[in-house]
Order: structure tokens, then sequence, then C-alpha cells
């Protein structure tokens, strides 16, 4: 045994030498040689952008970072990948110096943060660089989200369901925060974003002033193209994701007359008009066609049915909107032809128009929908939306204004299309009860979780944002100072931590 383990040593240090000396044994990670020779800080805090050499690109895959948590706090840690597609058409590799220049987003301001970079290769190989990437403190304007009064903190003990929001707002740029609060990113200027769309690879926002959609890549670089169409004027509320494009609630301008609140568009991301909804048109056809004379409640240049929220439902090709004077409404995608409208019966467009009420569905259990934001699509197909209690603020001065509630929940419920019913199935309603009365928003996370923002409670001085169960269990009660709905206007979890960007 002895004399075998000598025969044996001498012969290690060749098998090592063998090993460095092999080139072509080398795998390409090795080739390749990955290292950060540079950082800067970009557009705002929560970027950086990393420069790293880089020996061999014709065999890199993928370059991915990972943003270590900060200790004490629950969110997915931030996670994105840049395939070799995304590398070559944005110019990110520079052949020349042979550099690779990324941007790493999703920073802690004001915090040393910790970074793992990964690069991967054709081989199958891979290879790893760690980097603290040290951030400045955010002191811009919307410093407002820096600072939550934390009411209940994210913990162990409840999962909120997800980990992002994407906070829409009438004061700043597009603003994400982390489900523990922190503020992890925020378009690069200040703009009003209510009408903002997460499309996975950037967020594009409707212009409040102007018939202008913009575009901001994860870096904060902004891009801008205007609508192919003279007839709009401005964007307004909400944007959301189409059948085709985005489903954008615009302001027109039809011969001098201002259309105000009442036309759907399906845009592309390039500004190209797609399909067309104009409310006025076909609220008036249905009402002549039910033998209602519509001059009365079809009214140009009044804000006669202020679409606030607008969403595409693929299980039956239809469009839910929310007129937030009258109903919620649902049509046909391709048609346009009312399906249903339900709302508060008491007002002018349920005890005036048979043609209108012959369209609605019969409340069977809860409240009905008064003053509602926010529309989207339940789990399980049910319709859910912030009940804001609001009653009408344009109807015809003869006519009642229906309820107004001291209360706003959010609320669920189940339609029976074929019984034409619906019936409130979830809401929540805490002691003492909170009323916010515009804006505002509630999203299912995941089944039994929502994501419930009051965006203009206490009078519209504070705005809250609550992770809730469907049983009342907090994960988590944040809020903010706000003057009407500049703080909040939504709040939508979005899927902001592992991205693959091509």
């Amino acid at each position: 045994m002895k004399l075998a383990l000598r025969t044996a040593l001498p012969l290690l240090p060749c098998l090592l030498l063998a090993a460095c000396h092999h080139a072509d044994d080398d795998t390409k990670a090795e080739e390749a040689r990955l290292r950060v020779v540079s950082q800067a800080t970009g557009l705002t805090p929560f970027v950086a952008n990393l420069t790293l050499a880089l020996d061999d690109f014709d065999h890199l895959a993928s370059v991915s970072y990972t943003i270590a948590a900060k200790p004490g706090t629950y969110s997915k840690p931030m996670s994105v990948t840049y395939t070799r597609e995304w590398m070559t058409r944005t110019g990110a590799w520079r052949p020349a110096d042979r550099r690779l220049v990324i941007p790493v987003f999703g920073l802690y301001a004001g915090y040393a943060n910790g970074v793992t970079l990964s690069a991967a290769f054709d081989d199958k190989s891979k290879d790893e660089e760690q980097v603290t990437v040290a951030a400045p403190v955010y002191a811009g304007p919307a410093a407002v989200y820096t600072t939550p009064d934390v009411r209940t903190a994210r913990s162990a003990a409840a999962n909120p369901g997800f980990d992002y929001m994407l906070i829409k707002n009438n004061t700043y740029a597009p603003a994400v925060l982390d489900s523990d609060g922190n503020l992890r990113w925020l378009g690069a200027d200040q703009s009003d974003a209510a009408s903002t769309h997460f499309g996975g690879d950037a967020f594009y926002v409707g212009a409040q002033a102007t018939p202008e959609l913009r575009r901001y890549d994860f870096s904060g670089a902004i891009t801008a193209v205007t609508l192919a169409s003279t007839r709009y004027t401005n964007f307004h509320h909400d944007l959301s994701a189409g059948k085709q494009g985005l489903l954008a609630e615009l302001d027109a301008n039809d011969g001098g007359v201002a259309i105000l609140e009442s036309n759907l568009v399906e845009i592309g991301t390039d500004g190209k008009i797609i399909k067309e909804w104009d409310l006025a048109a076909i609220f008036r056809a249905a009402m002549r066609a039910g033998g209602d004379d519509p001059s009365n409640f079809v009214r140009d240049g009044i804000d006669w049915f202020h679409m606030n929220s607008a969403i595409y439902v693929a299980a039956d090709d239809s469009l839910l909107m929310s007129s937030r004077e009258n109903f919620v409404v649902k049509l046909d995608y391709k048609t346009g032809h009312i399906k249903w409208l339900f709302g508060d019966t008491t007002k002018h467009w349920y005890a005036d128009y048979p043609s209108l009420r012959a369209l609605a569905l019969r409340l069977t259990a809860g409240k009905a929908p008064i003053g509602q934001h926010t529309l989207s699509i339940a789990s399980n197909g049910e319709l859910l939306l912030f009940n804001n209690g609001l009653g009408s603020r344009n109807q015809p001065v003869e006519v009642a204004p229906g309820i107004t509630r001291n209360f706003s929940t959010p609320s669920r419920y189940a339609i029976d299309e074929g019984a034409r019913t619906a019936a409130e199935v979830w809401t929540y309603a805490p002691e003492p009860p909170i009323y916010s009365d515009i804006c505002s928003s509630t999203y299912e996370t995941t089944p039994g979780n929502y994501l419930v923002g009051y965006a203009a409670a206490a009078g519209r001085t504070r705005s809250k944002l609550l992770a809730i169960s469907s049983s009342g269990q907090v994960a988590f009660d944040y809020e903010y100072p706000t003057m009407n709905c500049a703080t909040v206007f939504i709040a939508q979890p979005i899927a902001f931590t592992g991205l693959v960007l091509k």
C-alpha cells in the first residue's frame, strides 16, 4: 500500500499542470474571462450601468443579475436576464473595445447592494462575478414613496401573494415598490403617470395633455410617439392590455366639440390606431333602437360617461368598461354591441330609460357598484373592482345623482349572464370604514389574496396600500400623504422580478 502511494504522488503535479495548460479543454466561460471593469449611477439611483469586459462574445448566450434582498425583508430578490438577442438589438455589446454595458435596475437607493452577475455560454458553462453597487440616496420629487407610514409591516406571518407593485399616480413618473415598502424603480422624469401600462419589457405612459404615448425602458430612457389620429387630444385615466395592443381612454375633438371620456381606442406601441369604440355612438344607437331619445343622456361637451377603466376579456372576446357616472358595461369586442349594464338602479340611466333598463343585470346579493374604478377579472373569472361609493357628478340637473355611500370597499361579483344576475361574493369592509371616493384599485394577487389601493382616504389626504386575504388577514398596510390622487391612482401587482429581456 505504501509503495502504491509513493508511485501515485509524483503523477499529481503532472495531472494538475495538464489541466491548467490544455486550452482545448477550457470551457467557453473560462475563455471569455468575464469581469466588471466599471460601474456608474444611471438616470436614477435605482439603476446602475455596469461595464463588463469579455474576451469571447461569440459564444455568450445570456447575462443575468440578482440583487440580494436587504436583511429583514421578504420580497423576492430582484433578478433579470439579458438574452443575446437583447444585447445585440440594443447595442449593449461594443465589439471595438470588447465591452458589454448592462443596466442593473431595481436597486435599493442609499444602500450598498450585493449583486451577483452570471454569464451563460452556449456550451452550458457559466461564470459568476460578485460586485457591490453603492446606490445613492433618492431625494427627488417622489420621495414620498421612501417614507411610508408602516401600519403593518410585511413579515413571515402572511404572504401577500406578490412581491412588486406598480404605482400609477397623478404627479410623478411610474413607480415600483416592493412588498416591503421599498421604492425600487422610478421613471427619470416628473410627469403624470395615471395612464400607465407595464408591458414586461418597458413601461408605457399616455400623456395627460397631449396624444402622445411614452415608453420608459428599464434604464430610464424615454422615447415617444404621437398617435396616428388627429381626432384625439389626450389620454386620461388608465391604460391596459388589449386584444392586439393597448386599450387607451382618450378625449377627442370633433369639429370644435370636446368629446370627454367616452372613447376607447386600441393602439399599438407605435401609435397606430387598431380599433375604436365611440360610446356616445354606441349608446345613442342602442337607445334609439329601444325606443328612447338619448339626447338627455348622451351629451357632447359634457363628461356624461366618465370612463375610468377598460379591460379586454379573452374568455369571450369582450370588453368591460367602468362608467363612473353610470354603470359597468360589457361590450362585444368585434361589434361593440352592449351585452349588459350593472350599477346603481336609482340613477338616471335605469329610472328613465327602458332601453337601458332592459340591459341591466339584477343584483341578488350584496351591494351594487357605485362610482367604481379599476376593473379586473379574478382567477375564477369573476369581476373585481374598487367600489368607491360616490354618486354621479355630471347628471342633468333635474335628475337624481344616485346613492352616495360613506364607505368604500373592494367588491367581487359572480355574474350569471344566462340568468342576467350579479351577486357580490366577497368584500372587505373594516371598522371604522374607509372612504376613498375617487381613483383607487383592487386586484387579486393569488387566489384569495388582494392588493387594495385606497387612493384618496381621510378626506383625500391619505393613500393606503393594503395587502389582505379573503379571510381578512393583513399582509402589509402602508400609508402616504396625498392630495386627491397625487400619490396613488392605481396600485397594481406586477411581475417585476425574474424578467427575461429579448
